[in-house]
């Protein structure tokens, strides 16, 4: 028999935590808390190697946590907020790219992603969500970012500490309400996937 309590590691239960502040953002119409999940993603994957407790339910949790996460909540928020039927068709568009962008990325083994990373599209999206009050713009960009998550175009990982710092900083000023700094360095990672694929 598969058990799940015999096989769940403690990795996963920050994992779980990624799924309850993102099932929080929505409940609550929260963009703070989505901010939140994104250091619980940060965290599970490096709990993970330092207890030794990498597996692949682990993995799939952790891509089902995203979907809810990075791909249902920041859709519901856009949705939420302007309520029209261009950003209800934008936050369908934004979710099925996330997960359909979740999908590749658990069959592929390659160095770096293909496509922008789902987390970083949800940065995006709610930061200009929380920045910009227009239906239009923000639905146009929910199609954009998710039209990036499905392309071709190559991101590399940042796994330096002072990146990592810096990023972290960027998350506490947005968990507080100023989104400006993350909303800065996602474009710019985001802009550098799409100017270093088209100068091949």
């Amino acid at each position: 028999m598969f058990s799940i309590r015999k096989i769940i590691t403690i990795s996963d239960y920050v994992t779980m935590l990624n799924i309850i502040t993102g099932l929080l953002a929505i409940l609550l119409n929260s963009f703070s808390l989505i901010y939140i999940s994104i250091i619980f993603d940060s965290l599970d994957g490096y709990v993970a190697r330092k207890t030794n407790t990498v597996s692949d339910f682990g993995a799939e949790l952790d891509s089902i946590s995203d979907v809810v996460s990075f791909g249902v909540a920041p859709a519901y928020l856009l949705y939420s907020n302007f309520e029209s039927t261009l950003s209800l068709i934008a936050a369908v568009i934004f979710c099925l790219c996330g997960a359909l962008r979740l999908a590749r990325f658990g069959i592929l083994n390659v160095k770096g992603f293909i496509g922008l990373p789902i987390p970083a599209g949800a940065l995006l999206l709610i930061s200009f969500c929380q920045l910009i009050n227009s239906n239009l713009i923000n639905s146009i960009l929910a199609i954009l970012i998710g039209l990036l998550m499905i392309s071709d175009i190559r991101y590399p990982k940042y796994p330096k500490k002072t990146f990592i710092c810096i990023f972290a900083f960027s998350l506490i000023l947005a968990i507080i309400g100023i989104p400006y700094f993350t909303l800065l360095l996602c474009l710019i990672y985001a802009i550098y996937g799409i100017v270093k694929y088209y100068k091949r």
